[in-house]
């Protein structure tokens, strides 16, 4: 059990460290693409679609890495001052809730992503980019999540069937 929490805490702050540095090539061409544009007159065909693609991997790789480190948006005014265990409980169920729409998130983005490969997809711009890649990296950072989300609530089970959290 523990080698999965590690293997699964491995990955996703792997991924989350790979996310984190595809923001400097994003930030180098939207510099490079205003002054192109602003300064000499001579707009890209091509930056718009490697910027949402850049930014598209960035959201899907840091997703799980977000929620390793409890960066998701939480109310937590409504379990702020409830015990340790009763808060894990409240947490489980969402959690709960969370892995059901992961699961079926996963299940239509596999499809998407394998229809995208099938066809060699492409974006419908002028630069015409292959868009399956960016598929493949979405399904791979959406499954990230899920797994992450599962092992949240292993850990949550944990602190419930605890003893010392009683």
């Amino acid at each position: 059990m523990f080698g999965f929490l590690r293997v699964v805490d491995t990955f996703n702050t792997w991924l989350g460290r790979i996310g984190g540095w595809v923001f400097f090539p994003l930030t180098v061409i939207i510099f490079l693409d205003v002054v192109l544009r602003y300064i000499f007159n001579s707009p890209t065909i091509w930056a718009w679609d490697v910027n949402v693609q850049l930014m598209g991997a960035l959201v899907a790789l840091g997703g799980g890495y977000t929620l390793l480190h409890g960066g998701h948006v939480c109310v937590d005014i409504l379990i702020a001052n409830l015990a340790k265990r009763k808060k894990a409980m409240i947490d489980a169920v969402t959690t709960i809730f969370a892995i059901f729409g992961l699961l079926i998130l996963s299940w239509r983005v596999g499809i998407y992503t394998w229809m995208a490969i099938e066809t060699q997809e492409h974006f419908s711009s002028t630069w015409f980019p292959p868009i399956y890649p960016l598929k493949i990296v979405i399904a791979i950072g959406v499954v990230a999540l899920l797994f992450q989300a599962i092992a949240n609530l292993i850990r949550l089970i944990m602190v419930i069937t605890a003893e010392g959290g009683r």
